[in-house]
């Protein structure tokens, strides 16, 4: 099958050529890169996998190499290009190429990518292994002396980074901390996919086309099974129609049923095929859909030269959901509180400090807003051992866009105790920043017509 290049990117390619020279070993570099591509294709080649946005670990047990071969693709393989996937991952190797010949001057640069990229270390994630890479090669950028600190065995853990200059009296220490989704969000996730898989088998046996949006105000593990069922149900036979479809609420939450809007779908796929995800989510519900935040139940038949999109369908409905219980809001923020401990720990004993948070956000939630006044507060009651001069939390957004190949928006953050902030204060500095207020998870991104 011959294979379509998205973009050529130098700096992804610098990026790519870098990791490989440190792995010792180029050529299997590459091969493990092509493996995970080649896995991809046979995950999405799966009728039981259509339309699900698969996560790394589902493309097969090497997920560093699932991680990078995203950036491989969008060089040289349309077909194994994800869209849900290459935000999460392209930016960060994007920024890390731009600065590709200063990590060569960092000490124990190249061993940290090696260690991220060696046997044993496939089946985790490489996210905090490049925040750490991505941060040191800036903080390069901005002119600074950067060195890995070594972790003696045996003994407590050290900070990331040591950073020097002739303008600094002492060198400055730092700590990245990269969040990913917690346990608790894990599980939730998990819940939701339970709740909607048994509505999906009443949306599959009736053929229907219909949008479903709900609210909880409920922590997930409480609502019944049937939840979205029997709400369905009940619209089915119910006799009051409003402009907003048929509406509720009770105990676990809020929402509103209404007809999805099938012919923008056919009218979309009348000439071409459609990708069976956030476009078919939004052509249905009518808005922009969050890429966590939904789930499809279509009939329909896929593209014969690409399966994960489709030409034809019979029906399509969408579930959007969001969990704003403050209980699921106070365990989230629970994790930035420990990560911030943790960070704490590493940096005493070891003079002037800054640390970086970094975690993702959900798109257009209320729960985002909830979540970062929580942050804020618990950020705010913190009382550092360590001498901590700044504290940055960026929020990011990956974000799924039909007329871009990538996109991540970023939002910081910054605490700063006791002197101004130290530079540079943004993950992504030549991003082009929004001349407006609104946080990363509330920018609009207005689809193509």
């Amino acid at each position: 099958m011959s294979r379509d290049r998205i973009e050529d990117d130098r700096d992804v390619r610098a990026a790519l050529a870098w990791l490989a020279s440190a792995t010792g070993d180029a050529p299997a570099f590459h091969a493990r890169l092509e493996h995970a591509q080649e896995a991809y294709r046979r995950f999405t080649a799966s009728a039981v996998n259509l339309g699900q946005d698969p996560v790394f670990a589902d493309i097969g047990p090497d997920v560093v190499a699932a991680y990078l071969a995203q950036a491989k693709s969008l060089l040289d393989d349309r077909r194994s290009y994800d869209l849900a996937l290459a935000s999460k991952t392209v930016p960060w190797v994007k920024q890390m190429g731009r600065n590709a010949a200063l990590l060569n001057r960092i000490p124990g640069a190249r061993e940290r990518a090696a260690r991220m990229l060696s046997v044993g270390a496939e089946s985790v994630l490489p996210d905090s292994a490049m925040f750490e890479l991505v941060i040191a090669s800036n903080y390069a950028a901005e002119g600074l002396e950067v060195a890995f600190v070594d972790e003696a065995k045996g003994q407590a853990r050290t900070p990331d980074l040591r950073l020097s200059s002739g303008e600094l009296p002492e060198p400055l220490f730092v700590e990245c901390k990269r969040l990913g989704r917690g346990q608790y969000e894990q599980a939730e996730q998990a819940r939701h996919r339970l709740l909607f898989r048994d509505v999906a088998e009443l949306i599959d046996r009736r053929g229907l086309s219909v949008h479903i949006d709900v609210t909880y105000t409920r922590e997930l593990v409480d609502v019944p099974e049937t939840y979205l069922t029997d709400h369905l149900l009940q619209a089915l036979s119910s006799r009051i129609a409003t402009p907003d479809g048929y509406p509720w609420k009770d105990e676990f939450g809020y929402g509103e049923i209404r007809r999805a809007n099938l012919a923008a779908v056919r009218a979309d796929i009348q000439d071409t095929s459609l990708y069976f995800g956030t476009k078919l989510a939004r052509l249905l519900s009518g808005r922009v859909v969050r890429e966590t935040g939904y789930h499809l139940a279509a009939g329909a038949d896929p593209d014969r030269r690409d399966p994960r999109y489709i030409d034809t369908i019979r029906y399509g409905s969408v579930i959007t959901w969001q969990c704003i219980a403050s209980s699921a809001i106070e365990r989230k923020s629970r994790y930035v509180k420990s990560k911030l401990v943790e960070a704490d720990r590493q940096l005493q004993g070891h003079g002037a400090a800054i640390a970086h948070l970094a975690m993702d956000a959900e798109l257009a939630c209320e729960s985002s807003d909830q979540r970062r006044a929580r942050n804020i507060d618990t950020i705010k009651a913190f009382a550092p051992k360590a001498v901590l001069l700044a504290i940055y939390v960026h929020y990011l957004v990956p974000r799924i866009s039909e007329s871009h190949s990538w996109i991540l928006d970023e939002t910081v953050d910054t605490f700063a105790p006791t002197t101004e902030p130290f530079p540079p204060t943004r993950i992504f500095p030549e991003s082009t920043v929004l001349d407006n207020d609104l946080p990363a998870w509330k920018q609009q991104l207005v689809p193509p017509s």
